[in-house]
Protein backbone atom coordinates (compact mmCIF):
# COMPACT_ATOMS: atom_id res chain seq x y z
CA UNK A 1 0.00 0.00 0.00
CA UNK A 2 1.17 3.49 -0.99
CA UNK A 3 1.82 6.09 1.22
CA UNK A 4 -0.94 8.53 -0.96
CA UNK A 5 -3.37 5.33 -0.35
CA UNK A 6 -3.07 5.07 3.65
CA UNK A 7 -3.42 8.94 3.73
CA UNK A 8 -6.09 8.61 1.37
CA UNK A 9 -7.67 6.00 3.57
CA UNK A 10 -7.10 7.98 6.86
CA UNK A 11 -9.14 11.14 5.30
CA UNK A 12 -11.99 8.79 4.81
CA UNK A 13 -12.54 7.02 7.72
CA UNK A 14 -15.31 7.62 10.10
CA UNK A 15 -12.95 9.59 12.26
CA UNK A 16 -11.89 12.06 9.95
CA UNK A 17 -15.27 12.40 7.62
CA UNK A 18 -17.59 15.48 7.60
CA UNK A 19 -15.28 17.65 9.82
CA UNK A 20 -16.93 20.82 8.49
CA UNK A 21 -20.02 19.61 9.40
CA UNK A 22 -19.30 18.08 13.06
CA UNK A 23 -17.79 21.02 14.09
CA UNK A 24 -21.18 23.41 12.90
CA UNK A 25 -22.87 20.74 15.14
CA UNK A 26 -20.26 21.58 17.91
CA UNK A 27 -20.73 25.25 17.79
CA UNK A 28 -24.48 24.60 17.36
CA UNK A 29 -24.58 22.55 20.86
CA UNK A 30 -22.33 25.62 22.37
CA UNK A 31 -24.93 28.17 21.53
CA UNK A 32 -27.75 26.08 22.67
CA UNK A 33 -25.77 25.76 25.97
CA UNK A 34 -25.30 29.29 26.24
CA UNK A 35 -28.54 30.41 25.54
CA UNK A 36 -30.14 28.03 28.66
CA UNK A 37 -27.45 29.30 30.94
CA UNK A 38 -28.52 33.07 30.16
CA UNK A 39 -31.90 32.61 30.93
CA UNK A 40 -31.01 29.66 33.53
CA UNK A 41 -30.88 32.20 36.41
CA UNK A 42 -34.54 33.57 35.81
CA UNK A 43 -35.70 29.76 35.92
CA UNK A 44 -33.85 29.30 39.20
CA UNK A 45 -35.99 32.58 40.76
CA UNK A 46 -39.12 30.74 39.80
CA UNK A 47 -39.48 29.01 43.05
CA UNK A 48 -42.80 26.90 41.85
CA UNK A 49 -41.12 26.25 38.81
CA UNK A 50 -37.79 25.68 39.83
CA UNK A 51 -37.68 21.99 37.88
CA UNK A 52 -37.17 23.81 34.93
CA UNK A 53 -33.52 25.18 35.78
CA UNK A 54 -32.54 21.74 36.35
CA UNK A 55 -33.88 20.60 33.30
CA UNK A 56 -31.44 23.35 31.71
CA UNK A 57 -28.74 22.35 33.13
CA UNK A 58 -28.94 18.66 32.34
CA UNK A 59 -29.23 20.26 28.72
CA UNK A 60 -26.27 21.99 29.57
CA UNK A 61 -24.19 19.31 30.23
CA UNK A 62 -25.84 17.19 27.56
CA UNK A 63 -24.70 19.75 25.38
CA UNK A 64 -21.35 19.58 26.88
CA UNK A 65 -21.04 15.78 26.46
CA UNK A 66 -22.29 15.93 22.96
CA UNK A 67 -19.81 18.55 21.73
CA UNK A 68 -16.84 15.78 23.01
CA UNK A 69 -18.79 13.42 21.29
CA UNK A 70 -18.96 15.08 18.00
CA UNK A 71 -15.25 15.87 18.37
CA UNK A 72 -14.48 12.55 19.04
CA UNK A 73 -16.67 10.30 17.10
CA UNK A 74 -18.37 10.36 13.63
CA UNK A 75 -21.16 7.91 14.22
CA UNK A 76 -24.97 7.57 13.16
CA UNK A 77 -25.21 7.19 17.68
CA UNK A 78 -23.40 10.42 18.05
CA UNK A 79 -26.14 12.04 15.24
CA UNK A 80 -28.75 10.67 17.21
CA UNK A 81 -27.91 11.45 20.25
CA UNK A 82 -27.66 15.37 19.03
CA UNK A 83 -30.83 14.95 17.11
CA UNK A 84 -32.42 13.71 20.32
CA UNK A 85 -30.46 16.38 22.42
CA UNK A 86 -32.10 19.24 20.59
CA UNK A 87 -35.29 18.07 19.75
CA UNK A 88 -36.10 17.82 23.60
CA UNK A 89 -35.78 22.00 24.07
CA UNK A 90 -37.88 22.21 21.01
CA UNK A 91 -40.73 20.27 21.82
CA UNK A 92 -40.62 21.94 25.49
CA UNK A 93 -40.46 25.38 23.85
CA UNK A 94 -43.82 24.71 21.90
CA UNK A 95 -45.11 23.27 24.81
CA UNK A 96 -44.50 25.86 27.04
CA UNK A 97 -45.90 28.73 24.18
CA UNK A 98 -49.35 26.87 23.72
CA UNK A 99 -50.64 24.67 26.76
CA UNK A 100 -47.91 25.78 29.29
CA UNK A 101 -45.27 23.52 31.45
CA UNK A 102 -46.83 22.22 34.79
CA UNK A 103 -46.63 25.73 36.98
CA UNK A 104 -45.30 27.36 34.14
CA UNK A 105 -47.96 29.24 32.39
CA UNK A 106 -46.59 32.67 32.25
CA UNK A 107 -44.82 32.07 28.77
CA UNK A 108 -48.31 30.87 26.77
CA UNK A 109 -48.35 32.62 23.59
CA UNK A 110 -45.01 34.28 23.85
CA UNK A 111 -43.46 32.81 20.58
CA UNK A 112 -41.46 35.95 19.58
CA UNK A 113 -39.21 35.79 23.14
CA UNK A 114 -35.62 37.01 21.42
CA UNK A 115 -33.90 33.96 22.91
CA UNK A 116 -36.27 31.27 22.51
CA UNK A 117 -36.22 32.46 18.69
CA UNK A 118 -32.83 31.83 18.32
CA UNK A 119 -32.65 28.77 20.70
CA UNK A 120 -35.48 26.97 18.30
CA UNK A 121 -33.82 28.59 14.82
CA UNK A 122 -30.57 26.43 16.27
CA UNK A 123 -32.24 23.55 17.32
CA UNK A 124 -33.84 22.93 13.74
CA UNK A 125 -31.44 23.49 11.89
CA UNK A 126 -29.10 21.18 14.00
CA UNK A 127 -32.06 18.73 14.08
CA UNK A 128 -31.72 18.89 10.54
CA UNK A 129 -27.95 18.07 10.49
CA UNK A 130 -28.32 15.39 12.32
CA UNK A 131 -30.48 13.76 10.52
CA UNK A 132 -28.66 14.35 7.42
CA UNK A 133 -25.61 13.03 9.04
CA UNK A 134 -27.53 9.87 10.32
CA UNK A 135 -28.46 9.12 6.78
CA UNK A 136 -24.33 9.14 5.42
CA UNK A 137 -23.33 7.34 8.03
CA UNK A 138 -25.42 4.32 8.07
CA UNK A 139 -22.58 2.50 6.41
CA UNK A 140 -20.47 3.13 9.43
CA UNK A 141 -20.32 1.19 12.76
CA UNK A 142 -22.86 2.33 15.20
CA UNK A 143 -20.60 3.58 17.63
Amino acid sequence: MTTETRAANQLSSPSQQDVPQRAVAAVGLIAIALIHYADASSKYAAADARYIFWLYVVLILGCAIGVGLLILRNTRLVWAAAALLVAGPFVSYVINRTIGLPRATDDIGNWLEPLGVVSVVVEVLLFILAIVQMRRTRHTALW
